[in-house]
C-alpha cells in the first residue's frame, strides 16, 4: 500500500511548482518512521538550520492562498494551482498529521510539507520559496 501511496503522489507532484520570484518543484523524500514529536529536529537536522528559524502554517491557509493569488489570467498558474488543490485533497485522504513548515533562514526559504502514513511513515514534500 505504501508504495502505491508513493507512486500516486509522484504523478501528484510531477510537473508541479512552487511559485514565489522563482518556481520551484517539489520534491518527495521517505523520512521513515519519525515520532511526531521529532519532526521539526529532524526538519532542523535536514536543512542544517536552528530550531528558532522554522515556522509551521496554517495547511489551510498555505493551499488556499496558492490557489487565491494564482492569476486568472495566467493559464499555467490556474493550472498549477489545481494541482495543488488535487495534492492537497490526496494528502488529506490517504495521510494524517499534516505539517507546512518554512525555515525562515534568508532569500530561500525552504518549505516543508509533512505528513503521516497509517504505518507511521512520515513523508516530506520539500520545496523552496524565492523572497527578496
Amino acid at each position: 500500500m505504501e508504495n502505491q501511496i508513493l507512486s500516486e503522489l509522484a504523478e501528484k507532484t510531477q510537473g508541479l511548482f512552487y511559485f514565489s520570484e522563482s518556481e520551484a518543484p517539489l520534491t518527495i523524500v521517505n523520512l521513515g518512521q519519525v515520532p511526531k514529536d521529532q519532526l521539526n529536529a529532524k526538519l532542523v537536522q535536514l536543512n542544517s538550520e536552528s530550531p528558532g528559524t522554522l515556522t509551521t502554517i496554517d495547511q489551510d491557509a498555505f493551499f488556499g492562498k496558492i490557489v487565491t493569488t494564482a492569476d486568472p489570467g495566467d493559464q499555467v498558474m490556474v493550472a498549477n494551482a489545481q494541482k495543488f488543490t488535487v495534492l492537497y485533497t490526496y494528502l488529506k485522504d490517504n495521510f494524517s498529521a499534516i505539517q507546512v513548515t518554512r525555515i525562515e533562514a534568508g532569500v530561500n526559504i525552504p518549505i516543508l510539507i509533512t505528513a503521516y502514513l497509517p504505518d507511521g511513515t512520515c513523508i516530506l514534500l520539500a520545496t523552496y520559496a524565492i523572497e527578496t
